[in-house]
């Protein structure tokens, strides 16, 4: 345990005695850990000395300047993204705000993005449920305007899709002319129906190809995207989870015929892919798309394990099996008996496998 200073009581006295210089002060915070704790904290503090104190490793008296309302706006800002819970108690923020609207559009997006993080995550349950207010200052419902306002685009992003932005925050960003506050109401799962049938016909392809992916949209709506003369819209179809197979069918077939199959390619390649496009790929007479699917860890364990008793399989299909961490672990125990050793050591070398269990199929002593 940290040995306390005798005179430390006195010490604390004085350093929170107005009158006392700044070269005291200074050298009072340097003097003891505990007592440079005390003077971060201190809302008498001078700001030169916050100033000073915030190029501190130690995170009580970071966590305490950030809290400090004496604190210098700038030195603030930048210790808001580690400390967004000091930066929003500290009860010099509404101040601010009253001589500067636009205070926040100053913030740097590193610090917003902490904000914006912490308020959703902690302030708010699923679905946009606030839980206690802990805040002297600001409440997170002003908290998240203040963010919505913000120029940083990320931002208004994060918080538009984010699964526990409350419904009237959705609804103002529904209607925002920024793109991407939009396209992140689009592709939320909490998003009401009324405002993503909106987004069916919105101006931007970009926010169309949100909502294509949202599972919420209604068959007809789904259709409608599906058939959209932009390409980028009704590829978003393939990430619906709730697509009908003859929707995804008809755009397999589509798109298979565009440009090469590239864009086919993408599809099987990519996560959140609807798993019956990726099992209807995995099927494909082009040995490449079967590798991009092998590949996918979205791909279901059934999938992959379909694909592994395929009888004369192409050897780079298995390899891909082989690596993959969703491949279930009887089938990586089939492939690890393989004779040909690329397909064998790819298995072996699964990060899922233990080691104990990999010299178990070798016949190792372990």
């Amino acid at each position: 345990m940290k040995a306390k200073l005798p005179d430390f009581d006195s010490l604390v006295k004085e350093a929170t005695t107005d009158g006392v210089s700044f070269e005291r002060l200074l050298e009072l915070s340097q003097k003891n850990l505990d007592l440079a704790h005390v003077l971060a904290a201190n809302p008498a503090s001078p700001p030169d000395l916050l100033e000073i104190m915030a190029r501190r490793r130690d995170n009580i008296i970071l966590a305490n300047v950030t809290a400090n309302p004496n604190t210098p706006t700038q030195v603030l800002c930048q210790l808001g993204k580690k400390f967004p819970v000091e930066f929003l108690k500290n009860p010099i923020l509404p101040l601010l705000l009253l001589e500067n609207p636009n205070f926040f559009q100053q913030i740097p997006s590193n610090t917003l993005s902490s904000l914006c993080d912490y308020v959703l995550e902690h302030c708010y349950s699923e679905k946009g449920i606030p839980k206690q207010e802990i805040y002297s200052s600001l409440a997170p419902r002003e908290v998240l305007q203040q963010l919505i306002n913000s120029e940083d685009s990320m931002t208004r992003f994060s918080i538009a899709k984010h699964p526990n932005t409350p419904l009237a925050v959705l609804e103002q960003l529904a209607i925002s002319k920024h793109e991407n506050a939009r396209y992140g109401v689009a592709l939320n799962p909490n998003t009401p129906v009324y405002l993503l049938e909106k987004f069916v016909v919105d101006k931007s392809f970009h926010v169309r190809s949100g909502v294509a992916q949202n599972p919420n949209i209604p068959i007809k709506a789904i259709l409608k995207l599906a058939n959209d003369p932009n390409s980028e819209v009704s590829r978003g179809v393939f990430f619906n989870s709730q697509a009908p197979a003859q929707i995804l069918d008809a755009l397999l077939k589509k798109f298979s015929e565009y440009q090469n199959g590239a864009w086919i390619t993408w599809v099987a390649s990519s996560y959140g892919v609807n798993p019956y496009v990726l099992e209807k790929l995995s099927t494909s007479d082009i040995h490449k798309l079967r590798i991009h699917v092998a590949r996918n860890r979205k791909t279901p364990p059934e999938t992959l394990k379909k694909m592994a008793l395929v009888q004369n399989e192409h050897r780079l299909v298995l390899r891909e099996i082989a690596k993959n961490i969703a491949t279930p672990y009887e089938v990586l125990q089939h492939l690890a008996s393989e004779p040909r050793i690329t397909i064998k050591e790819a298995a072996l070398d699964n990060i899922c496998i233990p080691d104990e269990v990999k010299a178990s199929w070798l016949n190792w002593k372990y």
